[in-house]
């Protein structure tokens, strides 16, 4: 299994718009079952001022991203995302959403 964090950032205006198209029973189920698709295992966001930081887990990060990039309801929902970000996920990039950097990690009582 692969984890990363990675961040996107919101625009001032957009912060409300985002966090609540986000809200369990806002997001298409085409787009949950996209994740589910994709090999995504956990998806987690967390707001720091104007930037979305998210947790994946899965077990090819980057394949669930390449298979992601190629839905069309992954381009719809980026459409409709667009009014509230600065920086969207570009699937035809190597670095498809900038990662943040891991200087720390403890598991199951192990510093990893």
């Amino acid at each position: 299994m692969e984890n990363t964090c990675v961040y996107m950032k919101i625009k001032p205006e957009g912060r409300e718009g985002y966090i609540n198209i986000h809200k369990k029973g806002n997001v298409w189920k085409e787009v949950l079952e996209n994740l589910k698709n994709a090999g995504f295992k956990k998806m987690k966001i967390y707001m720091l001022d104007n930037y979305a930081v998210v947790y994946i887990e899965a077990e090819n990060i980057a394949k669930a991203f390449k298979y992601l990039g190629k839905q069309p309801d992954t381009s719809r929902w980026n459409e409709a995302t667009s009014a509230f970000m600065e920086t969207q996920p570009d699937y035809d990039s190597e670095e498809v959403v900038k990662q943040l950097e891991c200087v720390f990690n403890f598991e199951n009582g192990v510093q990893k």
